[in-house]
């Protein structure tokens, strides 16, 4: 049991820490490298030239890429069984927001192949939208990837650390966005729906030109065109500038001294 308890404790500082050794460093290198290809084939499978390189078996280059990419998972989930047998207990696990991630990271490509394989030779219609739906879902998720390369960063996770901090000076910035929004993209939409209503066709559309133009954006997408409508436009400019000002104030000053307390700690 002690021997046990001390090789877990050197193999978890080996996956955790890559200062521990120089194949610590290696380790991490290769699963940032991994990572990195990860997110390349999922950029490439999207693009309309490429996406053939992917879906038609008759391409030479389909296999090899099929080949990189069950290699790329199959690290992954070398990595991950490995960190979850090793860690402290099964229970902290499960409760670190990186190793939920890795878990999600992964699961869509083990859940696109149970998919193929209960499809077997079915065709039915139903069936094979199921089918879409799953893989889409699935497709999202690889999303996911991208967030670990947090786990490589200790400036990314002093940052994460320093938001969580502000919680609440976040929490009013995002109910005073709430309540602006709705106050005067409620009021916009019942001045300019009678005369313009291909635009402010409901409060939801309203609301929506009340983000854009409190956050200063503007895209110009929804615009108002009766004189009221731009008067009200005009004090919704004005009270965004104050509305940004006032409060990320606050948010900065608190992320200044959160963020050189975290660092003192480290």
């Amino acid at each position: 049991n002690g021997g046990w308890r001390y090789t877990r404790r050197k193999v978890h500082k080996f996956l955790m820490d890559p200062r521990s050794s120089k194949f610590a460093t290696g380790w991490h290198i290769m699963d940032i490298l991994f990572i990195c290809i990860s997110i390349t084939l999922l950029i490439m499978e999207t693009d309309p030239n490429m996406s053939k390189y992917f879906n038609d078996e008759s391409e030479p280059i389909h296999y090899w890429l099929t080949y990189l990419n069950v290699f790329v998972i199959a690290f992954f989930t070398t990595d991950l069984l490995v960190r979850f047998c090793t860690w402290p207990s099964p229970l902290s696990f499960w409760k670190n927001l990186f190793n939920i991630l890795d878990i999600l990271s992964i699961l869509p490509f083990y859940v696109s192949v149970i998919a193929d394989a209960m499809e077997g030779g079915q065709v039915e219609e139903n069936h094979e939208h199921r089918s879409y739906v799953v893989l889409r879902v699935c497709r999202i998720f690889r999303i996911v990837r991208v967030f670990k390369f947090i786990r490589h960063s200790q400036d990314l996770i002093m940052i994460i650390k320093v938001v969580a901090h502000a919680k609440k000076e976040l929490c009013l910035l995002i109910l005073l966005l709430f309540i602006f929004s709705v106050s005067f993209g409620s009021l916009m939409y019942y001045i300019e729906n009678q005369t313009n209503p291909e635009q402010f066709t409901s409060i939801m559309q309203g609301c929506w030109w009340a983000i854009v133009t409190i956050t200063t954006i503007g895209y110009g997408d929804v615009v108002p065109k009766t004189w009221l409508g731009k008067i009200v436009g005009s004090v919704v400019l004005t009270l965004g500038i104050v509305f940004l000002a006032l409060p990320m104030t606050i948010i900065v000053g608190k992320f200044s001294t959160v963020y050189e307390k975290e660092k003192e700690k480290s």
